[in-house]
């Protein structure tokens, strides 16, 4: 039995470093609310000819968005961000073993 989510495609991002991809932004209804649904759509098929959502995704609450939201645009207009500076950057867990 598959679960209808009643999603609505808000907008698509280009994905330049996941080939083949691109980030659908919507909303559905899930977990009794609806929910802002960021997934990955598959565009080229895969090996096996698959195409459309990967499991790679996430779902936030209204107000996980907006903090989401204030995020992005801190970082995004911070023209800091964009640039190199070895002395600030934070390795990702397990990156180090890399």
């Amino acid at each position: 039995m598959s679960q209808d989510f009643n999603s609505r495609l808000n907008g698509v991002v280009p994905c330049q470093f996941q080939p083949g991809h691109e980030l659908h932004v919507m909303t559905s209804e899930a977990f009794g609310t609806r929910v802002l649904n960021l997934r990955l759509n598959r565009i080229i098929p895969s090996i096996r000819g698959y195409t459309g959502y990967t499991k790679q995704g996430f779902m936030l609450q209204r107000d996980e968005a907006r903090v989401l939201l204030e995020q992005l645009l801190e970082v995004v207009n911070d023209d800091d961000q964009w640039e190199d500076d070895a002395e600030e950057i934070v390795p990702i867990v397990g990156e180090e073993d890399a």
